[in-house]
């Protein structure tokens, strides 16, 4: 055989075996994927056939995972429920309010203990609690089993509507859990929740841009008076009962199609622009109070992935969730998945919504029957009329009656009790299109090229040179030395040419708007009144006073804020990426510094885009304020 002959028949043999070789990797890979899939299904105690079966195994699996971290945490002898209410949850439930709220929505506990604690640490404060503060510790009171009666009854009445819309909602769950709260009734707190719905038929805490988290939790509070069109309600008014009944329908109807359009290609939600696990947790309450179960309805299932495929990427290892991607635990974010994992089973279960609270309905003290806690299955039966430890169990002077469980769920289609159709999609906060997300970052679009990369390319192509010299002397230039040769060295010419190296006084610099690129100018300044003197910052909450920047065409609020923050010298803590960057810090003032709904708003004019930073474009004459809250935004509305 001659060596033509050989050496093709080598190159065959080759040509085979590699192709052998992809077809065997291909194989192992997909038997790897599907004894995983098996061995997760497994591990469920469940078959891959039952859909409803796997994602009740999720919620119950990201409800399990938490608790180990609460014990973990606070050093608890157990994660039983009951040992983590008398040990450490329930002695200090300022700070663990919605993980016990959480827990009396999903058996029976002895909350004796909890009781106490709540009453000395918030009831006899110096400065009484207002606003939605108050309405929260309320409805957890009335979870627990306790009464209303240490609470100012005159306070109460007055929180509703008192701080916008999240008022309206949490005085809403207390009426539609028979508190009566004078000159209010649940009629005419619906009415008014309704005429705040924007055109896009959702609701944001302010500007014309609806937000996620705030729709679904507008929803949650709706939910309960979405009857059958046209069925009426008690009352002898039947007509103009039906007819505000359909004003619900309609209203929950949009809202949720709104959601349907919000959902993000990954099967989560995002809320002023960062994909974040709570918005995904709210989205996942709001549909399940609505009977739509998120795992199989087609509306919410993004490339095959759903609400719940979305929140357990935001999982750790210690059974805790962050608040985005690249975060570290975060207890709003736990506590969210714990109440949502909740919502989602008792839904599965045939039980009724998070906020129609179990004790009121069933009339149970603070500390139930000595028959020790009670864990929910799907066998128990729904409660259908409600009762309460409330003198009316009902809301005073509605003509909408609350119904237990209104809305039954048809596994994959919409509730019988609301028309619900497929959302024809809708806009993402900033535009949909990915021109929309392109940054124009100031300083990338210089004329003269740096001597550093005039430099570097001459010490690059001189080492080169050597390195050719010496693998020709060696006789080394193989094909294989020259592809590996050509690679590194395209590698670094990239690098030296794409990656900009800057001075700080050039950064700074270089973020400078000439008169010549200026598009217009906005007003932008800081501010930090609701923590005022405390620990350092400025006592008049001024950051940064106002300061003009100028930008160029298609600059966006985030644009302008790093610009002043460059200027004054502000070191700023970002997260996200492209569109949807977020603020995370402005100097040495974080997120949850203040509480765990303590973070930086931006506002324009005095509105609060529900939309990124990064995605919002400026316009001149803008005056942007950026504020920090300690209450979700409600503490920063200026009127």
């Amino acid at each position: 055989m001659n060596n033509s002959a050989k050496h093709k028949k080598t190159g065959s043999g080759r040509r085979l075996t590699a192709l052998l070789l992809a077809f065997l990797l291909t194989a192992c890979v997909l038997s790897a994927a599907a004894f995983s899939t098996a061995r997760t299904a497994q591990a469920f105690g469940v078959s891959s056939e039952n859909e409803t079966s796997v994602s009740r195994a999720t919620a119950q699996g990201f409800f399990d995972g938490i608790l180990s971290y609460l014990r973990l945490e606070t050093g608890c002898s157990s994660d039983d429920p009951q040992a983590l209410i008398n040990e450490s949850l329930g002695l200090q439930p300022s700070q663990n309010v919605w993980f016990l709220f959480a827990l009396s929505q999903y058996g029976v506990y002895d909350f004796q203990s909890t009781e106490k604690a709540l009453k000395d640490s918030f009831l006899y404060l110096a400065s009484p609690l207002k606003g939605t503060e108050v309405q929260k510790y309320a409805l957890f009171s009335l979870a627990i089993g306790s009464d209303l009666a240490p609470y100012d009854a005159s306070l109460l009445a007055e929180s509703v509507g008192s701080q916008g819309i999240m008022s309206l909602v949490f005085g809403l769950h207390l009426l539609n859990n028979g508190v009566e709260l004078d000159d209010h009734t649940a009629e005419e707190t619906v009415q008014k929740i309704l005429s705040l719905r924007l055109a896009d038929g959702g609701w944001a805490i302010s500007g014309t841009y609806s937000d996620v988290d705030v729709t679904s939790m507008v929803v949650q509070a709706l939910a309960v008076y979405c009857k059958t069109a046209g069925a009426g309600a008690s009352g002898s008014s039947s007509e103009n009962a039906a007819k505000a009944v359909e004003d619900v329908a309609e209203a929950v109807n949009h809202a949720v199609e709104l959601l349907a359009g919000r959902q993000n290609e990954n099967g989560g939600f995002s809320s002023y622009g960062a994909a974040n696990c709570e918005s995904c947790a709210q989205v996942l309450v709001a549909l399940s109070t609505v009977g739509i179960d998120a795992c199989r309805d087609e509306r919410f299932i993004k490339n095959g992935r759903t609400i719940l495929d979305a929140i357990r990427s935001f999982r750790l290892d210690n059974g805790s969730f962050r608040h985005v991607a690249d975060g570290e635990t975060n207890r709003t974010a736990t506590q969210q998945v714990f109440y949502a994992s909740i919502a989602y089973m008792r839904f599965l279960d045939g039980r009724p919504s998070l906020y129609e609270l179990d004790a009121v309905r069933e009339g149970r003290s603070v500390t139930p029957e000595p028959t020790g806690a009670v864990t929910p299955t799907g066998s128990i039966t729904p409660i259908v009329e409600p009762t309460s430890s409330v003198d009316e169990p009902t809301p005073t002077a509605s003509v909408l009656t609350p119904t237990t469980g209104a809305l039954t769920p048809v596994p994959g289609t919409p509730s019988d009790s609301v028309t619900l159709t497929p959302s024809a999609g809708n806009p993402t906060p900033g535009g949909a299109s990915k021109a929309d997300d392109a940054q124009n970052t100031p300083g990338n679009s210089d004329a003269d090229i740096p001597s550093y990369r005039l430099w570097g390319s001459g010490i690059l192509a001189l080492i080169a040179a050597v390195l050719l010299t010496v693998l020709a002397y060696k006789r080394r230039l193989t094909r294989r030395n020259l592809l590996l040769f050509a690679g590194v060295f395209a590698a670094l010419f990239a690098l030296l040419w794409f990656v900009k190296i800057q001075t700080p006084e050039q950064y700074y610099a270089s973020l400078a708007v000439s008169d010549e690129e200026a598009a217009g100018s906005v007003t932008l300044s800081i501010r930090c009144d609701t923590v005022a003197g405390i620990d350092g910052l400025p006592a008049d909450g001024m950051l940064l006073a106002p300061v003009k920047i100028a930008y160029r065409e298609g600059d966006t609020v985030y644009d302008a804020l790093t610009a002043a923050a460059a200027k004054a010298r502000l070191p700023l803590d970002i997260g996200g990426a492209g569109g949807s960057l977020y603020i995370r810090g402005i100097g040495t003032l974080h997120e949850f510094d203040h509480g765990t709904l303590s973070g930086w708003m931006y506002y324009v004019n005095n509105e609060a885009p529900s939309e990124s930073c990064s995605a919002r474009k400026l316009r001149d004459g803008d005056i942007i304020e950026w504020r920090y809250t300690r209450d979700m935004g409600v503490d920063t509305e200026q009127n």
